[in-house]
Order: C-alpha cells, then structure tokens, then sequence
C-alpha cells in the first residue's frame, strides 16, 4: 500500500469530494426552487390583477351605460346622454394626452415601488 493511498484513505478526500458536489448540487436546486416559487407567485399575481381588471372594466361599462340611460330618460332623449357620456370620456382622453409625461413618471415609480417591494 502506497503513502499515497493509506493518507487518501485515512483523509477520505473522495468521500469529502463526493459530499461536497452533492452540496452543491442541493443549493443549486434550492436556489432553483426558490425561483419558481417566486415565479409562480408573480404568474398567480398577475392573473388575478388582470381577472380584477376585467371584472372592474365590465362594471364600470355597464355604469356608463346606465349613466347615459339615466340622462336619456330626464332629457326625453335618444342620444343626449350617450354624447354627454362620449364628451365626458374626449375630454379626459384630451387631458391624459397632455399629461402623459407626468402620468408615464408616476406609472414607471409605482411598478419600480412594486418590483423592490416584492424582490425583499
């Protein structure tokens, strides 16, 4: 038996070896684990924001339209309340066109907030 192999025996370097890829290979798949949680949570967010959105899109659609009825019916009129209703919505478009700079600022901070928020 060589000295070689009576230390390498006596040390168990293969077996350390072997431990310690084994280590890594755990905290690889932990970190990669941890990632698809995150994922999964961001994916499962996302979705129920954009069925909130669609849900809170039809309500306030079918508002609009009962506001534009409503008008209809006090001015005994066919299309007064949806020109006042389509009036009303010109001139926010027209406003949001002037302050989309300002408006495009406070979108980008908001999402920034978001993305620190859940990142720690």
């Amino acid at each position: 038996m060589s000295l070689k192999t009576s230390i390498s025996d006596f040390l168990k370097i293969d077996e350390l070896k072997d431990n310690l890829l084994k280590i890594a290979e755990s905290k690889f798949e932990l970190k990669k684990l941890e990632l698809l949680a995150k994922v999964e949570k961001l994916l499962a967010k996302i979705v129920m924001n954009v069925l909130v959105a669609i849900f809170i899109f039809i309500i306030f659609l079918l508002l609009n339209i009962l506001a534009a009825a409503i008008i209809n019916y006090y001015t005994r009129s066919y299309w007064i309340g949806y020109a006042c209703i389509t009036g009303l919505y010109s001139l926010l478009f027209v406003l949001f066109h002037f302050c989309k700079p300002w408006v495009s600022r406070k979108i980008e901070a908001l999402i920034a907030d978001i993305m620190v928020e859940e990142q720690f």
